[in-house]
């Protein structure tokens, strides 16, 4: 018996790891693969996102908290490169933020 239950709670954690619970990558941002990720882009992808897990009944948690196409865009040059999106995913899994990256003063000096 409890083999079973063991075997169940494993096959329920990989259902849920496939489910889509991981953050898109540069790539599905980039829909043309240019290299640069536009405000459309972001947006479309963004959009896509909601309506896909909307779709399987499974509404993104604080999707009001989603970065905006501003946050992520450091050079302020009316696209995301490569580089741009690494540095505020690297800075959110470290719990800075939005408005809490490098340029604001609070970088790793904390």
């Amino acid at each position: 018996m409890k083999t079973l239950l063991i075997v169940a709670l494993i096959v329920t954690g990989a259902l849920a790891v496939g489910q889509g619970n991981t953050m898109p990558s540069y790539a599905d941002f980039d829909a043309n693969g240019d290299g640069r990720v536009t405000q459309e882009e972001f947006r479309n992808t963004q959009q896509k996102r909601m309506e896909e897990r909307a779709e399987t009944g499974r509404m993104m948690r604080n999707a009001d908290k989603a970065p905006k196409f501003e946050d992520i865009d450091a050079n302020k040059d009316g696209s995301i490169d490569k580089q741009e999106f690494k540095t505020h995913r690297m800075n959110n899994r470290r719990g800075m933020g939005r408005g809490q990256g490098m340029g604001s003063g609070q970088g790793r000096n904390r």
